[in-house]
């Protein structure tokens, strides 16, 4: 049986690139769904190419199978890793070429879903990342979904065959119900991985298998403007991407599902979606989709642009210029095997892939000794850094993280991300000191008192130490509420250790220094970031009055406020020095500032246990 080739497919992919690109370029508020129709699109072509070679031959070439893949994905994804690896070894400062650098790596190896994840990247918590190769998550997942469903297909065609789009359909409902069950609790999870994204997948698995039998469960002319009509609403009434509601995906894929389902050359939806201009941004959409993505993210890492629409205009063109060469001296000559042999293929692979990570490895060493010492933590996201099972101890709502968790002297940390940013020096030292350390960080502090899941953890460990921050800024609203919540733990004999106010600065310490350190701006090694003393007191004197109003035998004060201010300049609070930097923007701790906070910390800690 043969594969018959629809237009209307690659003027859906055109759709789903354009949606895309327009939401990296914040024109399009619910673009990133594109995303979902390439998820369809993809489960429908490859169901139909193993359909059709199974009831064809009985069997199927799995060899020949991810060769294909092989030959259609990785060429392309290489020249531009090659080129953005120039860039940014070139403009980005240390850590942030390192998290390049591991971003490629995983990107490389069809992962970076995983990576994003585990590294606590929220997709769409900016609407353009200035991680140039996050957009690769959802290759990650195609690529994992390549190298399984071929498997998990052939081998329900083998013993049911005239129950498979009953199973699929199964597996399908299972996949939904399982996006539903951790909607709220594994957000990030439930976008980047595979289990809860696979329904998309294959929705247009059970498309392709109903084309092909020629079976149609609505079969109305109008099918096809409904589909239309809902991608098109998705993309312009969505917003969000980070919070993905199970409906926000349920409407583009259904309305690609439609589209599909139809396949009357007549039809008007059709007829547009095969004009040549959308099939040919849908024959080169791979490569579209491997370009605009870097490219958008260096210019807002760069400023090239700085919200020009003109220059952005400019980019998404040059984007598309590249994507075009890269589709005609890239992608297709590699597809045919009279141009690179399978055996050359292998050979070239073989020794690529383990030798790119090691090349990237040593350009992070090289990279890294062109800056002065002070760059080396710039912009580093510390409260994402204490991780156990690779998972950021950050944000967790129920499944805490503890180390050395069987011992009986603990303690808990409470507060917002700027504790956070100081847990992984806290856990080093604890850990050496053998005491059981459970970091309870998140976003929104006020309402931490609320929430269940912490208090009833730390009440299961009776005589335990908590060390509370109050992070006060201009309003004191949940002031009240913080003071009575160290009063119910006081009350109930736990230690608690309390951090008055830490300085905050109305600047990003970073970005400043980087723009010195770029610019060979020595201007920081004398005249440091600061904000007067008497700012500080005057923003913190009413918390700090009511803070010095608690006392207690179980309560030790520790005033942080005495590292960072009259200690190098007078009257001033200062956000580095010539050396190092102490806070990553205005609010958080850098890791050297959080070691100065934790050697104060460490001494009331021995003095309790």
């Amino acid at each position: 049986m043969k594969n018959f080739y629809r237009p209307e497919i690659d003027g859906l992919r055109a759709l789903a690139v354009i949606g895309v690109i327009l939401y990296h370029s914040e024109f399009l508020s619910g673009g990133f769904l594109g995303v979902d129709i390439f998820f369809v699109i993809s489960g429908y072509l490859i169901t139909s190419i193993i359909y059709n070679e199974y009831v064809a031959k009985k069997t199927f070439s799995f060899s020949n199978f991810y060769q294909k893949r092989i030959r259609r994905l990785v060429p392309a994804l290489l020249v531009v890793i090659l080129f953005s690896t120039i860039i940014a070894y070139n403009f980005l400062l240390p850590y942030a070429f390192k998290e390049y650098v591991y971003s490629v790596i995983s990107s490389t190896f069809f992962s970076s879903n995983i990576f994003f994840h585990y590294t606590g990247q929220a997709y769409g918590a900016n609407i353009l990342s200035i991680k140039p190769f996050l957009h690769t998550w959802s290759l990650a997942i195609e690529e994992q979904f390549y190298l399984l469903y071929p498997i998990f297909f052939i081998l329900i065609a083998k013993y049911f065959f005239k129950k498979i789009s009953h199973i699929i359909i199964l597996v399908i409902f299972i996949s939904i119900i399982v996006s539903l069950l951790i909607e709220g609790s594994h957000s990030s999870f439930n976008f980047y991985m595979l289990p809860p994204r696979a329904w998309e997948l294959l929705a247009g698995g059970v498309m392709a298998i109903f084309n092909i039998n020629n079976t149609r469960f609505i079969a109305n002319k109008i099918l096809t403007k409904i589909g239309l009509a809902m991608i098109a609403y998705s993309f312009f009434f969505f917003k969000d991407a980070g919070n993905l509601p199970l409906y926000y995906s349920t409407i583009p894929v259904i309305g690609c599902c439609f589209i599909i389902h139809q396949n009357n050359k007549e039809d008007l939806v059709i007829r547009f979606l095969s004009n040549r201009l959308l099939v040919g941004i849908g024959l080169i959409s791979y490569s579209l989709y491997l370009w605009h993505h870097p490219i958008l993210s260096f210019d807002k890492i760069l400023k090239i642009s700085n919200g020009d629409l003109i220059i952005k205009i400019y980019l998404i063109l040059l984007s598309i210029l590249l994507a075009v060469g890269t589709y005609f001296f890239i992608e297709k000559p590699f597809r045919r095997k009279e141009f690179y042999s399978t055996k050359k293929l292998i050979i070239t692979f073989c020794i690529i892939l383990p030798l790119l990570p090691v090349i990237l490895e040593k350009s992070l060493i090289i990279q890294k000794k062109n800056f002065p010492s002070i760059a080396l933590d710039l912009n580093e996201k510390t409260w994402f850094k204490t991780k156990q099972f690779q998972k950021p101890c950050f944000q967790r709502i129920k499944y805490f993280c503890s180390f050395n968790e069987n011992n009986n002297n603990k303690v808990f940390l409470l507060g917002s991300s700027i504790m956070a940013s100081i847990q992984q020096e806290i856990k080093e030292s604890l850990t050496s000191r053998n005491i059981n350390f459970i970091p309870m960080t998140r976003g929104e502090v006020a309402n931490e008192v609320k929430n269940e899941n912490r208090k009833n953890r730390i009440l299961e460990s009776k005589n335990s130490v908590i060390i509370f921050h109050f992070n006060t800024g201009e309003k004191f609203e949940g002031l009240n509420i913080f003071l009575e919540k160290i009063k119910f733990f006081l009350d109930r004999n736990y230690k608690i250790i309390l951090l008055y106010p830490i300085p905050r600065f109305n600047k990003n310490i970073s970005d400043i220094i980087a723009k010195k350190v770029l610019s060979k701006n020595l201007d920081y090694k004398k005249n440091y970031i600061n904000i007067p003393y008497s700012e500080y007191k005057n923003k913190t004197n009413f918390a700090t009055k009511e803070l010095d109003k608690l006392n207690h035998q179980n309560l030790y004060k520790m005033y942080p406020h005495k590292i960072f201010c009259n200690s190098v300049v007078k009257n001033k609070c200062i956000a580095h020095n010539d050396k190092e930097i102490f806070f990553i923007d205005g609010l958080h701790l850098s890791k050297s500032g959080s070691k100065l906070i934790n050697m104060d910390l460490m001494k009331i800690i021995d003095k309790i246990y």
